[in-house]
């Protein structure tokens, strides 16, 4: 888990590191906080984030634009405006964040967001432990992509690479234990959280690799597609 502050107050964002910091030491063993106080436009430092927290009147740039770069970049971090500029809350909607924190009600919406996190974590960044021919290997359900079957093996795509592991898929769906990752045809299942697009019978992945939906699959996993859009 990497979380980036983005804010030009130095004194501003050692404070928010520190609340955030209690915060995720309660849910990740394995964290990092790290703060940009100014060359906001160096998108190498946003490329492995998790979570940013970004003001929005930044020196010389502007939050929202700042975020709008990055998500064009395909960036799946989670994003939490926090800022003194109220107003704003309905423009910074077009980025899709996760939250919008007021630096006035700092103490109130914290405590909020920190709550609906800890929810959000629960859901999409429980771990699963693997036993990969002997060895353990942890990996976050959000970073799965999906799963294929290779005879008596089902290889698992993640953000880390491949892995194999000597199950069914019907088996391993159950032992992942979540809505979010839904069988589409005999020998594939996806997690809602990586699909792009469904087009036709096909359904294209985040990194565009297509695979065809199983009749048989079709309905539920568009129901359970169309009931991750709306939540």
């Amino acid at each position: 888990m990497r979380c980036l502050i983005l804010d030009d107050d130095v004194m501003f964002s050692l404070e928010l590191k520190k609340r955030i910091d209690n915060f995720l030491s309660k849910i990740f063993s394995d964290y990092a906080i790290d703060i940009i106080n100014n060359k906001f436009d160096d998108y190498n430092d946003y490329s492995q984030c998790d979570l940013i927290f970004a003001d929005i009147d930044l020196k010389k740039s502007n939050g929202i634009d700042v975020i709008k770069k990055l998500q064009m970049l395909e960036s799946r971090a989670t994003i939490i405006y926090v800022s003194s500029r109220q107003e704003l809350v309905f423009t910074s909607l077009s980025t899709r964040p996760f939250y919008f924190v007021r630096k006035q009600k700092l103490d109130e919406d914290l405590n909020d967001v920190f709550k609906l996190l800890t929810n959000y974590y629960q859901k999409i960044a429980k771990i699963v432990t693997f036993d990969f021919y002997g060895v353990k290997t942890s990996v976050f359900l959000k970073d799965i992509h999906y799963l294929v079957a290779c005879g008596h093996d089902i290889s698992i795509i993640t953000n880390n690479g491949m892995y194999t592991y000597h199950s069914t898929l019907k088996d391993i769906i159950q032992f992942i234990d979540s809505n979010l990752i839904v069988r589409v045809q005999k020998g594939y299942a996806v997690s809602l959280m990586f699909v792009k697009e469904v087009d036709g019978m096909n359904i294209i992945l985040q990194d565009n690799t297509k695979i065809p939906m199983g009749r048989k699959y079709s309905k539920e996993f568009l129901e359970k597609y169309r009931e991750y859009l709306i939540l």
